[in-house]
Parts: structure tokens; sequence; C-alpha cells
């Protein structure tokens, strides 16, 4: 791995006087950005597009991001990881992590499933019939995958059933030119659809850090519908998504990996305890610093801009520094793109 991608990123300059905002991605303690602002109001895509053009430009390997974008034209990337991680009985009892590993399994063969159950609007106990696996063998995909050969050819769903098993063993993301890996999730289908097409991706990935042997510093884009966030979501999402950022979470904490959760929603960002947080301007989201509960909490300045019709202005967010003058601090990006800072030492 390139050391020198072991600098901080310069995403902007302070409002306020001389200086840069930089952010140590790579860090395990500062490895996790929220970005929230509205697709047309703010500037949160551009800037993650930046960022991500900027981190390829060192590593072509180092940027995987989960989309909502319209996809960008690109060589197709399988993610054939899965199969992997699911070929191998669970971990020795003197693993540290044994358990979360054998949970994160579990979790996402069984929501998986749960999904698809809604996806043809089928209740969950009809859709298959009890599994059983081997854990001293395998992983528990497996006894899905033979519950489903096991099903009747008149089930009317078997067949969608092993279509979709062909498709967990071939994950397809897309390698672009100048901006990392991406997956993009199919906004236009129905809210299940979108969780399903959501953790295949995040399951993809959480596999293929688990075969990596070679630690390879990497920066994770999460970019979640805003139907997935909403506040009455079916509590069947809410719970799936939920659990699904907490083990890319702990890919964060555990691996060479930063994250990025990229959306026009704050939820769950502060749940998850994100350190860092950006806010621009938002419109039909679940927070709005325009409203009066919070402008009293918020630098004018800020809004002013904002009314000025300056989008390009934000607020950094930190919220484990020591330094309370760090905690809030007013920002401008977009008139310099990110860069590396390379000259910290």
């Amino acid at each position: 791995m390139d050391n020198s991608i072991q600098k901080p990123l310069v995403l902007g300059k302070y409002y306020y006087g001389k200086g840069d905002t930089g952010w140590a991605w790579w860090q395990y303690n500062h490895a996790e950005l929220a970005i929230i602002g509205d697709t047309k109001l703010s500037p949160r895509r551009q800037l993650v597009s930046d960022i991500t053009n900027e981190i390829t430009k060192r590593d072509p390997n180092a940027v995987f991001m989960i989309s909502t974008e319209t996809p960008q034209v690109g060589e197709a990337y399988t993610i054939e990881s899965i199969p992997w991680v699911e070929g191998y009985p669970d971990p020795p009892e003197f693993f540290e992590d044994r358990n979360v590993f054998i949970e994160a399994r579990h979790f996402f063969s069984n929501s998986y499933f749960t999904l698809m159950a809604k996806v043809l609007h089928i209740p969950r106990s009809r859709l298959l019939p009890p599994i059983s696996f081997k854990p001293h063998l395998e992983g528990p995909l497996q006894g899905y995958r033979r519950a489903i050969e096991s099903l009747s050819d008149d089930v009317t769903y078997k067949d969608n059933l092993l279509e979709h098993l062909l498709k967990i063993d071939k994950i397809p993301w897309v390698q672009t030119m100048d901006h990392g890996k991406r997956y993009y999730i199919e906004a236009t289908g129905s809210v299940y659809e979108q969780a399903l097409s959501f953790i295949t991706a995040a399951w993809s990935f959480w596999a293929m850090t688990c075969q990596m042997d070679d630690p390879q510093q990497m920066l994770l884009i999460v970019e979640l519908p805003k139907e997935l966030l909403r506040y009455d979501v079916d509590p069947v999402i809410e719970k799936i998504v939920i659990e699904t950022l907490k083990i890319l979470k702990y890919v964060s904490i555990v691996t060479t990996t930063s994250i990025i959760l990229s959306s026009e929603m704050l939820y769950p960002a502060p749940e998850l305890k994100f350190r860092y947080k950006l806010f621009f301007q938002t419109e039909d989201s679940d927070i709005n610093l325009f409203h009066e509960n919070l402008r009293n909490m918020i630098d004018p300045q800020l809004i002013q801009e904002w009314n000025n019709g300056n989008s390009k202005v934000g607020l950094w967010m930190d919220d484990i520094t020591s330094n309370s003058d760090d905690t809030r601090i007013v920002v401008q990006v977009g008139d310099y793109r990110p860069s590396f800072w390379d000259d910290y030492e």
C-alpha cells in the first residue's frame, strides 16, 4: 500500500479567518463522516464525487460506493466473496470477534429472505420450510440453498428464489474510470426492493473484507434512498437498514476502511454515533436548520449565506473533540476541489 494515501483530505476552508478543513480519514478514530444535504440545493454529491476522484487518483483500489445515482459508464466488477465466506465453518472459539462474524452471517442470510418474502408478497413463515445447516462445516446460506432446492416444482416462486441464489454468488459492481467501484441501487423499485438491493451490496462488501489477506486502505460511501430512512417506513426495513449500517461501521473499526454516509436525511447518523457531520441545506428532510428550534444553535451568518443563495457554506461538527471551538465550525467548500494535505507529517 502507498503510504502517501495516509494523508488528511482538505475538504474546504474555514469561513472565518484562514485555515483548511481537514479530515484524517484513514485513522480509525476519525473514520466516520456523515454528509447531510439536499440533492439539488447543496454541493453534497459534488463534494463526494470530488473526494472519490481524489482518492482514486492515488489508489484505484481504495474507493467503493453504494449509490442511488444514475449509473456511470465503466467496466463490470463482480464480487464473488459471499460463497467464499459461506463455505467456511464458524470460527474457532479462540477468535476474539467470533460471535460478531457468526451473527453477521446469520443476519445477512435471514434479512435477505425476509425482504424477498416482502417483495413476493408472501408471509415469511410460508416462504421456506425450516432450514438446517452444519456450522462446523458451512454458513447458514447453505441451509437456505438446500431449503429452496427442496421446494416442490409447482411452487410458483421457486425459480425466482433460485435466480436470486445465483445473484448472491456474483454481485455486480461497476469499476468507474475516476471514482472507484460502485453498486447502484435501483431507486425506482419498491422500498423492499431498494432495501434488498442495499443489503446485497453491503453483504458483498462485508464478505470481501473478510476475504482480504493484506490491509488495503479503503473508503466506502453509502448513499441510501431517502424512502428507506423516513420515520414511517416499515419497521422491518428500518431494523434491517440500521443493523446493516452497524455491521459496516464495525468493518470501519476493525479494518483499514473509512465510511462516509451521504444522505438527505440526518437519521441514522446520530444513532450510529458518527463522529463527524457536515451539514448543508436540506429540504423534505428530517432536519431543517432554518427551524426556529435550531436557529439559536446555528451561526446566523450560515443561515444568511443560505438565504443569499450561497449553497457552498456548511456546518462541520465534531462530536468527540475536547476543544469546544472545534465542535461546530462554519466552512466553505466547492471553491477548491478536495485535495490531500501532502505536507502533513
